[in-house]
């Protein structure tokens, strides 16, 4: 048993390693699709099917950072990232999502309940913040990227008896035009840690099963709202 982040990517929106480190691995995606590690301290975890992680531990928690691209333009990619109320339905392991509080258009107060396997339910409310802009060029949509950022914000939901609580959970999704906008560069970094006691199995599960899980429901609910197929 071990008492660290074994459940980083479920935790769907559900997250920040830092915005540096987004940056840096972002930065590193070639066209080839090939990413470089983002140090010689982190550990590529999993690369298959387009999809790499990498992942590493410190006393707080796991950082990872996941980086994939999509086949759609990244304004469909950003639309169901931010579509929080309904992420229960296509968000693995999600069973309760909601929108707390608004502040504009750009800030909110999410909060989410999730029923992962082995272990008892988390629930987590967030500060989140949306961006945009620019990737590089003319400013039209085509060259738009997104970024979606959180932390956590524990006191802002009472906490429900028998769901843990989950306290340090910073993050963010980066999306990317690539292909002149016709599909998305999608990088994920997470900054958590559960709480409680998390099997090895679970541990090990939580980056070659549950990210992957993760990314391609975002891929598949994306190109479902663009093309109408899976």
């Amino acid at each position: 048993m071990r008492p660290i982040a074994a459940f980083t990517v479920i935790l769907a929106v559900i997250a920040v390693v830092t915005s540096e480190a987004a940056g840096l691995v972002a930065g590193q995606v070639e066209r080839t699709g090939r990413v470089n590690s983002p140090g010689p301290d982190w550990t590529e975890a999993y690369h298959k099917n387009g999809l790499v992680i990498f992942t590493k531990d410190i006393t707080e928690g796991r950082r990872v950072i996941a980086v994939s691209e999509v086949e759609v333009p990244p304004e469909a990619v950003f639309n169901v990232l931010v579509d929080f109320e309904h992420y229960r339905e296509f968000m693995p392991y999600v069973k309760e999502s909601e929108v707390l509080s608004r502040t504009g258009d750009n800030e909110m107060v999410t909060y989410a309940r999730i029923a992962p396997p082995f272990i008892s339910e988390r629930d987590y409310p967030l500060k989140v913040r949306l961006t945009r802009r620019s990737a590089a060029g003319d400013g039209t949509p085509k060259d738009s990227a997104f970024k979606v950022e959180w932390i956590a914000l524990p006191e802002a939901k009472p906490e429900v008896e028998g769901v843990v609580r989950i306290k340090l959970n910073e993050g963010s999704w980066l999306v990317e035009p690539v292909d002149d906008g016709r599909h998305t560069r999608l990088t994920y970094t997470l900054l958590t840690d559960p709480g409680g006691l998390i099997p090895d199995f679970v541990f090990n599960l939580s980056t070659t099963v549950a990210i992957p899980e993760l990314f391609d429901a975002v891929r598949k609910r994306a190109v479902r709202a663009t093309t109408g197929r899976n």
